[in-house]
C-alpha cells in the first residue's frame, strides 16, 4: 500500500483496486497509516455523492519538508526513511534466481565541498524527477498488446554522515 500511495496521490479505493482486494478491508490500514504520519490527506473530492479522499506517502510529501526542525518533522523523516529501507529490502531478498537483469546495489560515500552539496542534491532530485516523468507507472489495466513493462524501484538516500572517527567515538561513549 506505501509503495502505491507513494507513486502518486489515490484514493483508499484505487489502491484496493490495485491490490485486488475489497475496499472495506483497506479503510481501517489506511486510517491507521494517516495516524501515523506516513500517509498524508491531500484533498477531499465529491463525487456521485460520496466524499473520496486523496491520500500521498509522506515519502512523495517529505521532499519538501527535509528542511523542516523539530520533533514532528524528524520523527517523519524517520517513519519515511524505515518505510523506504525496509520496502527497498523485502525487493532485493524477493528476487528470483533466475532473474533476468541483475539488480544494481551500491553504496557510495563522497567528500564534496559544502557549497557543492546543493548542486549535487537538486541533480539527484532532477535525475529522479525526469526517470518519474519517463517511466511513469500506467493504469495496470493497460492493452495486453502494449509492451510489455517491468517495475523497477529507485531507492535513493542522500544525506550527511559522521566521519568514521567520530562516529567510533559516539559508539565508544555509550
Amino acid at each position: 500500500m506505501m509503495e502505491l500511495f507513494a507513486e502518486s496521490p489515490k484514493t483508499t479505493k484505487q489502491v484496493a483496486e490495485l491490490l485486488r482486494q475489497p475496499p472495506t478491508r483497506l479503510y481501517h490500514h489506511v486510517a491507521a497509516l494517516e495516524r501515523a504520519g506516513l500517509l498524508v490527506l491531500t484533498e477531499r473530492r465529491q463525487n456521485r455523492g460520496a466524499v473520496e479522499k486523496w491520500y500521498m506517502g509522506v515519502a512523495q510529501q517529505i521532499q519538501a519538508g527535509v528542511r523542516q526542525k523539530g520533533d514532528a518533522a524528524r520523527a517523519a523523516r524517520r517513519a519515511v526513511a524505515a518505510t523506504a529501507l525496509e520496502q527497498a529490502r523485502q525487493e532485493l531478498l524477493a528476487i528470483p534466481p533466475a532473474a533476468k537483469e541483475a539488480a544494481l546495489l551500491t553504496r557510495l560515500v563522497v567528500a564534496a565541498p559544502s557549497a557543492q552539496i546543493p548542486a549535487i542534491r537538486r541533480w539527484l532530485f532532477d535525475t529522479v524527477q525526469r526517470l518519474r516523468t519517463e517511466f511513469a507507472l500506467d493504469d495496470p489495466t493497460t492493452s495486453a498488446t502494449e509492451e510489455r513493462r517491468e517495475r523497477w524501484a529507485l531507492t535513493l538516500a542522500f544525506a550527511p554522515v559522521r566521519p568514521p572517527a567520530e562516529a567510533k567515538r559516539r559508539r565508544s561513549r555509550k
